[in-house]
């Protein structure tokens, strides 16, 4: 009885039912957009596609709470290690000018996906995962990190995805490595000034990483500055103070150019108001006025169709995925456990703040999808083999035989089933 009581009250509950409203928002979102898309063509195939990658994300997440985490953690360097290999292709693509028989046909000039027949891989996505999943089996029993010196090893066994990721490019799964190296480091044990120093370092490479990326990358950046027309008439009035931010002509087409995909989000987004246009209707919907809008700017979309109340729900789907992630590290007692919880949440929590932030127009616009709501394959399987993990934390010994501190010192006799008698248990006489 008791058994059951913690399997129904069991965080990975409700982390399923906050998924599932995330995959109907999102199938909703596809499917108008699709409809819309192919009048009198295929009808919608985005939608059945998503359908089909939900049922392998299923699958994948069936098979990860099947084997255990614990079982999984045995393998999470090889685990790391074919991922690495997976993007060595893609390095090698780039450099070499080369798509090995069209396996790695560059997509708008980034070489990020292997095609293999019928389903593209996104190996950024699967070392989103493969990331997590070492760095916590490699920090779950270690305590030198209260020291800057042994930092030093799990910042440069992340910097290796990191910047094999960046040459790809794909500045929007790079960005999620850094704040969960960070958060996994903060609860294995680092000091928090040693973690602000890196954080420093890093702010103190951006203008090295300025000149470094790619011209439409300095766009994206620019059309969030570019937002203030203060600023585009500085740079207009003296465009020499400012050439290392922005050129004259950018100030001035920005509305039509790098500003057009950040204007539509968000009219699209404010036009919705309290409880949108409804579902299928709106501009926004019926016209191709915002590009991606059934994958990065899904949020947008949402926004426009259900209002304020609509984004309310989404967000606040996430904040239950989050609650209980935390509340299983909290409760399990078992290292490794902890750590792999807190690095999925962090994981999770980063993928929405940068979506969320690029479509409201506080962050610059980097491709990353909207987790179980945006179309997609890589990411969506990524991401619920990534709740699996999550969720096998909460179904193992560690989670359910977890105490509260001092919980021995206070525990009162409790019978095992309410109304019954607990069981006496027999005392031995003190020895003689």
């Amino acid at each position: 009885m008791r058994r059951r009581v913690s399997d129904l009250t069991n965080p990975g509950w409700a982390i399923a039912a906050a998924v599932g409203v995330l995959l109907l928002v999102g199938l909703a979102c596809i499917y108008v957009t699709d409809t819309h898309y192919a009048r009198g063509h295929d009808g919608p195939v985005n939608a059945l596609k998503q359908l089909i990658r939900i049922a392998m994300g299923l699958g994948v997440a069936w098979v990860v709470l099947r084997i255990g985490y614990q079982e999984i953690a045995r393998y999470a360097y090889l685990i790391f290690l074919g991922a690495l290999l997976l993007l060595i292709p893609l390095l090698i693509a780039r450099v070499a000018h080369t798509t090995f028989g069209g396996l790695t046909a560059p997509r708008n000039g980034a070489y990020r996906w292997i095609h293999l027949p019928g389903f593209p891989i996104q190996p950024s996505e699967c070392m989103k995962v493969a990331y997590v999943l070492a760095l916590a089996w490699y920090l779950r029993y270690r305590k030198n990190y209260r020291r800057f010196r042994g930092l030093l090893w799990p910042v440069v066994f992340s910097f290796l995805p990191l910047g094999l990721i960046l040459l790809e490019p794909d500045l929007g799964t790079a960005l999620l490595i850094l704040p969960v190296l960070l958060t996994m480091l903060f609860l294995a044990g680092a000091r928090m000034r040693h973690l602000l120093v890196i954080v420093l370092l890093g702010v103190a490479a951006m203008p090295l990483a300025w000149h470094q990326i790619k011209g439409y990358q300095r766009a994206r950046v620019t059309a969030v500055l570019l937002q203030s027309e203060r600023l585009r008439r500085a740079v207009i009035r003296h465009p020499q103070a400012f050439r290392h931010l922005a050129t004259r002509r950018q100030a001035v087409e920005w509305a039509a150019s790098s500003g057009y995909q950040l204007v539509h989000s968000k009219n699209a987004l404010g036009s919705g108001g309290l409880w949108g246009y409804g579902w299928g209707r709106g501009v926004y919907v019926q016209s191709g006025l915002l590009p991606d809008r059934h994958n990065d700017f899904v949020f947008a979309l949402i926004g426009h169709q259900w209002g304020f109340v609509g984004c309310l729900v989404v967000l606040i789907a996430y904040v239950v995925i989050v609650a209980a992630g935390l509340r299983i590290a909290s409760a399990t007692t078992d290292p490794f456990g902890r750590l792999l919880a807190v690095g999925v949440v962090a994981l999770i929590t980063v993928q929405v703040i940068i979506n969320v932030g690029m479509t409201v127009g506080l962050l610059p616009i980097t491709g990353m999808t909207l987790p179980f709501v945006s179309y997609g394959g890589s990411s969506l399987l990524s991401n619920f083999a990534a709740l699996a993990l999550l969720i096998s934390v909460s179904q193992r010994k560690p989670f359910l035989l977890a105490t509260r501190p001092f919980e021995y010192a206070k525990r009162k006799t409790e019978p095992a089933v309410w109304g019954e008698e607990p069981a006496r248990v027999p005392v031995a006489p003190p020895a003689r």
